[in-house]
């Protein structure tokens, strides 16, 4: 099954920007919907997947 996996945070961010539920947000990002505004929704998961992945991770030491 395809399916865009997303931080709820930034669900909550694409229902904010798309002036939509949470709702449609997740059955877009599960492509149960194929609608313009469920594309544009991927599309945006997309890019903000991929200026996430750019963020530096902060590592903990859990050794000492």
């Amino acid at each position: 099954m395809n399916e865009i996996l997303l931080h709820p945070r930034l669900k909550h961010q694409l229902a904010k920007d798309f002036k939509t539920t949470k709702q449609t947000v997740d059955m877009s990002l599960k492509y149960f919907n194929n609608s313009d505004m469920a594309i544009g929704i991927r599309s945006k998961a997309l890019e903000l997947l991929a200026k996430e992945s750019k963020k530096p991770l902060s590592y903990v030491d859990e050794r000492n």
